[in-house]
């Protein structure tokens, strides 16, 4: 199923290229607009493997590799803090104006992902989880993949029978789903019955950058930049809890020498006209989100749109510039 899939992207991918529809796409790039590229993880497919990595969180370094090369020959790629300044400034960018941004803070982004934008000499945006930066372990997603991925089909069908999910075809995708809409306390709950029952084979690993990596990152012209203290959902948090939240990783990360621009990514993507206002009131100038679509000057600045991109559906050049455009 999954190679069936794989085949119709890239075939979807080929009649818009070849129906003139992504030299279309790509015009939209035009001077008005900005493509902000999100990326997670950059990891080999052999670790992707083994440590049941979600598809839709990583590129491999040879996958990064070659979208840096597409985006040096095709695209203009800026600091994101310079996009942002631009747009609230109703000022002109350059012609297919793009700025590469991560998730989170995994050490993989220093690991693999530097040394390609330094061999390019290209800008990034790393939002990292301040609380979480040189702590072993990763985040409660990665864990439940990872936990999941040790349990028979017909066990994982059953522990989300257990914490009260419906299935809706992957388990796995499933439970991460029910559990992203859970408040914080009863997804604690739903997590202490999946650790009770399952074992995580990757515990006691650092898989989350330190400090001294952040500033390496910086030190090359990788701007480090919020994420959240703990990465909590903060439409699920009391509005004390988010402002907190954000507070202390703006905070954390200007004591470090780090966030000076002001930027934030909302964990998980999750924000509403409460968390946007809270995280302004909290010193952010701007912040983006997981939802689809290009920047441009008419955009809320404190929920600006990105272009994800992942392996399964970015490995070679025609999906690619299908994905940058906005149209994934």
């Amino acid at each position: 199923m999954a190679g069936l899939r794989r085949v119709f992207r890239y075939a979807r991918a080929c009649a818009f290229a070849w129906s003139g529809a992504g030299r279309r796409a790509r015009s939209r790039l035009d001077g008005t607009r900005a493509a902000l590229l999100m990326y997670h993880r950059v990891v080999p497919a052999a670790d992707a493997a083994r440590n049941a990595v979600e598809p839709g969180m990583f590129v491999t370094p040879e996958t990064f590799e070659r979208h840096l090369a597409w985006l040096a020959d095709a695209f203009s790629v800026l600091p994101l803090h310079e996009i942002v300044t631009r747009l609230a400034g109703d000022l002109p960018l350059p012609p297919r104006a793009c700025a590469i941004t991560f998730d989170d803070g995994w050490r993989d982004n220093h690991d693999f992902a530097l040394p390609a934008l330094e061999r390019r000499g290209l800008p990034a945006t790393i939002f990292v989880v301040t609380d979480r930066v040189g702590t072993e372990g990763s985040f409660w997603p990665d864990e439940v993949c990872r936990r999941m991925a040790s349990l028979s089909g017909a066990a994982q069908r059953a522990l989300v029978a257990a914490v009260g999910a419906a299935l809706h075809g992957d388990p796995v995708e499933s439970l991460l789903s029910h559990l992203k809409q859970m408040r914080e306390e009863a997804r604690g709950r739903a997590l202490d019955r999946l650790r009770s029952e399952t074992r995580d084979p990757s515990a006691g690993a650092r898989e989350l950058l330190d400090w001294s990596e952040c500033d390496r990152l910086a030190r090359a012209g990788v701007e480090i930049e919020a994420h959240g203290a703990t990465h909590a959902i903060l439409t699920g948090v009391s509005r004390d809890e988010a402002e907190r939240e954000l507070r202390s990783a703006r905070e954390r990360l200007l004591e470090r020498g780090h966030g000076r621009r002001g930027l934030l990514a909302y964990p998980s993507g999750a924000h509403d006209e409460a968390v946007r206002r809270i995280a302004s009131g909290a010193g952010y100038r701007a912040a983006v989100t997981t939802e689809s679509g290009l920047a441009h000057a008419g955009s809320d600045p404190m929920a600006l749109p990105r272009v994800g991109l992942h392996d399964d559906a970015s490995r070679t050049r025609v999906e690619f510039l299908r994905a940058v455009p906005g149209w994934a």
